[in-house]
Formats: C-alpha cells, sequence, structure tokens
C-alpha cells in the first residue's frame, strides 16, 4: 500500500505508525510492567520493615509491654498507604489494633479459616489483589512452660495513592518518549525530505520531462552516496539516449530521404502482396503518386495475369521480368521480393527497375555484334558467322575484299566527318551495285567485304569490274565532290576451305591489287600464296640480320662543280651469308612496312657518326648524308634518339646531315614539325629529297625551314633534250637561288647532263657518272671521265 503513495506522505505515515505502535506497545506492556515492579519493590521494602518491626513487636510481647506495642503500631499505621495494622493470636483474638471496632473475622482480603491456617503454620504471606494488600508476619513467643503461642502481625496497606503516582510517572515517560519520538520523527522526515525525497523528486521530474520532449535535464544532485552516483548515472544515461536518439533520427531520416530519392522502386508489402509503403520512385514507374499505390495489388499495376503467384514462388533475391501499366504505356520492369519480419508478421520489400533501357541497350548490343553502326552493314563478324556457315555445308563461293585508294588522305584534309559521310554513300552505292542474295559487310575503316554464293570467276570478275567503273563517278559530299577508287582482292572456293584460308587469301589478293596500283582487281593464285611466304621468309631473316649485324653501309658521292666531293650520302645495303648482296629495293619496303626500319635507320645513323668521325680523324672534311623513312617520325622521339647518338658517338652536327622524302611530311602533324624544328635548332642541315615528285612541295618549302632540296633522277634524266625537263629543272633551280636553298641534283650519268646542270648554276651533283655507291674502303672519284688521285684509306 506505501507503494501507491509519494514518499513525502509514506514517510510521515510510516513514522505515525511507528509512534502508535510504540504508544500501544509501551502502554500494554511498560505500565502493567513497572506497576508490577513499583509494586514488588514496595513490597519488599515493606517485608523488610515488618521483618524488623516483627522483632521488635515480639520483644514487646515477651516482655508484655503492651504500650509499646501499641506504639509501635501507631507508628506503623501513620507510614504512607498503611490503613492499620494489628496483632492476633492463635484464636483470632485481637492483642493490640490502630483501628477500633476491626476484628480478623471482618476482613475482606482474607476469610477468617484462612487467616486461623496462617496464623498456626507460622508462615508469613501477602494477601489481595490489586492495591489493597493484607501482611501478615509471624510473632515468636513462648510460654512458660516452653510452649510457642502463635500470634501474628496484620496489616494491610493501600498502594493505590503509589500506584497512582507510579503511573503517573509511566505516562509522563511515555509522553517524554512520544515527544522525543515527534521530534525525531520530524527531524528525520526533513532530513529524509532533503537526503532523498527532494532530490529524488529531482530525478523524478527531470527523467518525466525527458520523457516527454526527449532533452536531457541538468540536475543539480550532488553527493557522492547512491542518490548523487544515481543522478549522474541518469544524467549521463539521459545524455547517451539523447545522443543515440538523435543519431536515430538521423539515420531514420537518412533512411527515409534515402528510399525517397532512391532511383529503384521500393515497395513493403504484406503476405498478400498489398502496398502498405511505396517511395517515389516506385509511383513513378507507374505513373502515379505513392498514395495511389497504396493497398494495389499485383493485378493492377502488372500486365500479367499469373503475377502473383510468379513473384510468391520465385526464390528470395531472385529478379524477375515482368510488364507494368504506366498510363496507356507498357513499362518492362525487372521485380525482386525480399521477405523480412516487422512486428513478427512476414513481409516483402519489392524492388523494381524500369529496364527499358537495359533492354534497348541489349538490343543495340545485339546489332553491333553482327552490324557496322555507321552504314548500317553486316560487319566483319556476321561475314564471318555467314561464311563459316556456308563453308561447314560444302557451298561454293566467292569473297571480294575491297580496300579504299588513299581513303586517308580524305581524312587528313575534309576531316574524319566528311570520311563518315562518304563511307555510308560508298556503302549505298555498293548496295546498289550488288546481286541478289549477296551480303555486304563493312569489314572496319575503308574496307568492304562482298560474299557471294557460288564460284563462278566471270561473274565475280564482272561484278569487280562494274564496282570500279560504279566508283569513277565523284561522290558528294555537301560542297566536296570526293573521287575515291577501290582496290579489289577476289578469292574463290569449292567448300573446302577454311574461313580463315580464305579470309587468309582474299587479303593477299587484296594487297597484290595495291601492289599493283591500286584501282583494280587481283584474283588469289597460289603464286600470290607464295610471295607472302616469301614475304614472311625475307622478313625473319631481316630481323636475324639485325641481331647478327650483316648490315652494310655503301656511300656515294656528292660532288661541287669542280667535281670535288663534299658529301658522301649513306646508303644501307644488306649481305645476308644466304642472299648475297641483296638490292635495297627487295628487302627496304620490307623493313619498312614490318617496322623494323626505325631499328635499322638508327643503325645507320650510328655508323654514319662513327664513318664521319674516322674520315676527318684523317684529314678528309666530307659531311654523311643519312635518309630517313616516314616511318621514323612514328617514333615518340626521333630527334633526341639522334642527337643521343650523335653524343654517345663523339660526332659533331656539321658531320652529317638529313634528307627526308616528302612522303615523311604527307601526315606533318605538329610531332613532325616539333621533330624538325629540334634537329634544326641543333645544327644539322635538313635536305628535302625526291623534290617534286611529291604532292605539295612547295608547301612543304614553305612550312619547314628545310636546307636544301635534291632535284628527283627523273627530271635530270631527260636532260638537255627533252624540253619539259629542261624547264622543270631551270625553275626549280631559279626558285631555290630565290628562297637561298643549296641543291643537289641526283642521277646524273653522263657528261651532257653534268655541262648543263653546272651551265645552270646546279651547285652539287651526284650520280653513276662521278662516282658508284661503295663501301667505304673502296670509295674512287673520277671528274670528267678520268681519275683523280684521291683514294679513301682501305682502313676507313
Amino acid at each position: 500500500m506505501l507503494t501507491r503513495l509519494s514518499l513525502r506522505r509514506s514517510l510521515p505515515l510510516l513514522l505515525g505508525i511507528f509512534g502508535l505502535l510504540f504508544t500501544v506497545m509501551l502502554t500494554a506492556w511498560h505500565l502493567p510492567t513497572r506497576i508490577e515492579e513499583n509494586l514488588a519493590g514496595w513490597r519488599n521494602h515493606t517485608s523488610q520493615h515488618l521483618a524488623l518491626l516483627q522483632s521488635s513487636l515480639s520483644d514487646h510481647r515477651r516482655l508484655g509491654r503492651n504500650a509499646e506495642l501499641e506504639t509501635e503500631l501507631a507508628d506503623l499505621a501513620s507510614l504512607e498507604g498503611v490503613l492499620w495494622a494489628m496483632v492476633i493470636d492463635r484464636g483470632l483474638q485481637v492483642i493490640a489494633t490502630t483501628q477500633l471496632g476491626l476484628s480478623p473475622e471482618r476482613l475482606t482480603l482474607i476469610d477468617a479459616g484462612e487467616l486461623a491456617k496462617q496464623v498456626n503454620g507460622g508462615r508469613a504471606g501477602w494477601f489481595g489483589e490489586g492495591s489493597r494488600q493484607l501482611a501478615i508476619y509471624p510473632l515468636d513467643r513462648v510460654a512458660q512452660d516452653g510452649t510457642p503461642l502463635r500470634e501474628a502481625l496484620l496489616v494491610e496497606y493501600d498502594f493505590a495513592p503509589m500506584l497512582a503516582q507510579t503511573k503517573r510517572e509511566a505516562w509522563f515517560y511515555l509522553a517524554q518518549t512520544l515527544t522525543l519520538l515527534l521530534l525525531l520523527g520530524l527531524i528525520l522526515n526533513r532530513l529524509y525530505g532533503r537526503l532523498l525525497t527532494r532530490r529524488l523528486a529531482r530525478i523524478d521530474q527531470a527523467a518525466r520531462q525527458f520523457a516527454i520532449d526527449q532533452q536531457p535535464q541538468n540536475l543539480s544532485v550532488g553527493g557522492r552516496d547512491e542518490i548523487g552516483r544515481l543522478a549522474r548515472t541518469i544524467n549521463q544515461m539521459m545524455n547517451q539516449l539523447h545522443e543515440r536518439q538523435l543519431a536515430l533520427s538521423e539515420s531514420e531520416q537518412l533512411f527515409r530521404d534515402l528510399v525517397d530519392t532512391a532511383p529503384i522502386g521500393m515497395l513493403v508489402v504484406d503476405r498478400e502482396l498489398r502496398v502498405l509503403q511505396a517511395n517515389p520512385a516506385a509511383a513513378a514507374l507507374f505513373g502515379c503518386t505513392p498514395a495511389e499505390l497504396l493497398g494495389n495489388l499485383p493485378g493492377d499495376r502488372l500486365l500479367e495475369s499469373d503475377a502473383t503467384t510468379r513473384l510468391l514462388s520465385t526464390p528470395a533475391n531472385t529478379p524477375l521480368e515482368l510488364t507494368g501499366r504506366r498510363h496507356d504505356r507498357e513499362v518492362p520492369l525487372e521485380i525482386s521480393c525480399t521477405p523480412f519480419q516487422r512486428y513478427g508478421v512476414r513481409h516483402f520489400l519489392v524492388l523494381l527497375r524500369d529496364i527499358s533501357d537495359r533492354l534497348r541497350a541489349e538490343q543495340r548490343l545485339r546489332f553491333l555484334a553482327h552490324f557496322d553502326p555507321l552504314t548500317q552493314l553486316a560487319n566483319r563478324n556476321y561475314l564471318v558467322q555467314r561464311l563459316e556457315q556456308l563453308l561447314a555445308a560444302r557451298l561454293p563461293l566467292t569473297l571480294l575484299y575491297l580496300d579504299l585508294d588513299h581513303f586517308k588522305r580524305i581524312n587528313d584534309s575534309l576531316g574524319h566527318e566528311i570520311g563518315d559521310k562518304l563511307l555510308v554513300q560508298i556503302g549505298d552505292r555498293l548496295g546498289r551495285l550488288m546481286p541478289e542474295h549477296a551480303l555486304l559487310s563493312r569489314s572496319g575503316g575503308d574496307e568492304f567485304m562482298l560474299l557471294l554464293d557460288g564460284s563462278n570467276h566471270i561473274r565475280a570478275e564482272q561484278l569487280a569490274q562494274c564496282i570500279i567503273e560504279g566508283f569513277r563517278p565523284p561522290v558528294r559530299i555537301g560542297q566536296y565532290e570526293c573521287y575515291v577508287s577501290p582496290s579489289i582482292g577476289v578469292a574463290i572456293s569449292d567448300g573446302r576451305h577454311s574461313a580463315s584460308d580464305l579470309l587468309k587469301q582474299v587479303d593477299l589478293a587484296l594487297y597484290a591489287a595495291k601492289d599493283a596500283g591500286r584501282n583494280c582487281t587481283v584474283f588469289y593464285n597460289d603464286a600470290l600464296s607464295d610471295a607472302a611466304a616469301g614475304r614472311r621468309a625475307l622478313e625473319q631473316a631481316l630481323r636475324r640480320a639485325l641481331d647478327r649485324d650483316e648490315f652494310v653501309l655503301h656511300y656515294q658521292a656528292q660532288v661541287n662543280a669542280q667535281g670535288e666531293p663534299e658529301v658522301m650520302e649513306a646508303l644501307l645495303r644488306w649481305n645476308s651469308p644466304e642472299r648475297g648482296l641483296v638490292p635495297p629495293g627487295e628487302f627496304i619496303p620490307v623493313l619498312e612496312d614490318s617496322g623494323m626500319i626505325i631499328e635499322a635507320t638508327r643503325w645507320v645513323f650510328r655508323e654514319a657518326c662513327r664513318q664521319a668521325c674516322r674520315w676527318h680523324a684523317q684529314g678528309y672534311s666530307l659531311r654523311i648524308a643519312v635518309n630517313l623513312s616516314p616511318l621514323d617520325f612514328r617514333q615518340a622521339d626521333l630527334a633526341g634518339s639522334l642527337l643521343a647518338i650523335l653524343e654517345e658517338e663523339g660526332a659533331s652536327t656539321s658531320m652529317l646531315e638529313l634528307e627526308i622524302t616528302e612522303s615523311a611530311l604527307l601526315e606533318a602533324d605538329e610531332h613532325v614539325q616539333q621533330t624538325l624544328t629540334r634537329l634544326k635548332a641543333a645544327g644539322l642541315p635538313l635536305l628535302l629529297d625526291d623534290f617534286g615528285t611529291g604532292y605539295a612541295s612547295l608547301t612543304y618549302l614553305q612550312r619547314f625551314r628545310f636546307d636544301g632540296i635534291k632535284i628527283d633522277r627523273e627530271f635530270v634524266s631527260g636532260l638537255p633534250d627533252s624540253e619539259e625537263s629542261v624547264a622543270l629543272v631551270r625553275g626549280i633551280l631559279t626558285m631555290a637561288s630565290h628562297l637561298g636553298l643549296h641543291v643537289v641534283a641526283e642521277g646524273v650519268e653522263n657528261e651532257r647532263q653534268a655541262a648543263f646542270l653546272r651551265l645552270n648554276g646546279c651547285p652539287s651533283l651526284q650520280g653513276f657518272y662521278y662516282a658508284r655507291p661503295q663501301p667505304a674502303a673502296q670509295c674512287r672519284l673520277q671528274q670528267n671521265g678520268g681519275p683523280i688521285n684521291l683514294q679513301l684509306p682501305l682502313d676507313a
């Protein structure tokens, strides 16, 4: 019951109950005990007094002093609480008394018979109850004959006043005790309030306030006792709970924000898949609001009639493709269900994704896997698959491989956008030229393939010629007219070839068509395969030649007008142990095609540096000219590589010069410009080789700072009889003079050519008339057809 009351009420109530119980116990136990104790004490005191008086009275009685006896009795009766006193004999006759008219028979506290027994027995005793007590004490007396005489002293006491005093003292003691208890209770209640109740009330108030607003309160409850520690613990607990509540609120808010902003549709559904919660992304998938989704079943939003069964039977977290309704549109969806428990009830988290983009991407990938995205034609992969199917069925077929001649120039000059549009129109033009049931594909870049059923050689040749003729009209792209010619390789199979073999054959045929001058058709034959095998063998031999140091340098002099050599051009030769001295026309193209020309050029330049240093050490101030291939400019740091070789070999830039063909400048991008600028800044003379045979020589002279040009042997060979050659050479010499360019005429083979060039001011001449290419140890020079006395030392 007390636990239902507050501590402020329960403590006073407990103190009151304690006081009441104490009062009842004190009244019921202490007061009677006190009276009994006092009564016993008075009896003992009286017994001691009567015992003394007994001896005195016995003496008075033996000596017959009755007067003294009565006096003793009177004194006894005068004592407080004594009502009367008498002396009686064994016959109950009064000998002396303090109250007249009183006889033993009239006593109320003891009857006569009992009194007689008590007297005759000679025993002392007390009789009576309460405050009225009768004391009987025997008096010893002996008769003359020696017989004892039985007499007794009777005294009646009234202890009522004394008992009343005792009760008054007991009640006073009780009042004092209760007063002390009351004061102690008040003090305890005060201390209880200060140390316990008030502090606990503060804790309770703070806890209640925290439960209302979840804001931690600053408990001003001090002390090191249990309540103080409790207050600190609760204060710490409220702070921790507040922090955790804030973190939980932030986490819940973050989760709600994530769910609301998630791009994936999320639904919480019950066991019947009825929607209980929905995020905006899920509502957007169906073109409605989240509130409109609440209570929906799968059949309300999905087209499939068995959607509920499929969703419930599909394993958890397994995506299932279904179709949703968004107004009048169908939306492909990927749906997965994940079960979870919520308040002990099974629910599902449903994730929905719009897979329209993915399906379109897959469709696009399937298209890209088999078709070219630019021209919409079949791609190489699809053609190879079709080719393998026909060959697996042992069906005869014909394969045409078409490559556009010099298409890169159109890309470089007009841009890739024009090039792409050109490829689209070429695809359309080829499509119009194709026979029925033929497969046209773009295999990559500017290459197309045609797959024909049957192995008719004449039909294939007619189709190839028709394609070549169909390319003669220009293709108009905007304001540009593009002239394009194809090179075509053809391979015919009777169905017994593999796809890879047939592709190799048609590739060899196309390569042969390009070598044959382009814009033509070449059919595959075994000779092409043999040539390819020979080319592969030659390439492998050249790789071994680089490793075995089988290359040598021959030098051809460039002389001045007086016939004195000034420059020796370094020409690469291959002295093969198996093939002998191989002409450069046979292996230089292979070096260029395989990329080994870069390593070969570095070897040539290093050997030229060493030879120049030897000649200069022997007193011959000859420069060595080194040719650079167009492929040399494709390496990352051509200038740095050459300058590093110069430094390693201890040669100076005045000992060498570089000859660059116009074909190397066809792709004159920023990298080529920077390379030439760096070589020029280092002090290496730069000459434009084969001048006049390229495409834009004058443009190159304007863009690049060349030190000189070399007139191609094609112009020199017609001198002096060909008027065209005469005019061209004179024009080149005049132009070079005005531009301050040094001129070297190549291919001088007779005196008439030399005389014409000297007469027209050509400063340097080179050709068989002066010297053939020879190893450094065999170099001899001739002048005017006669030998001169200059022969380089054999140890050179």
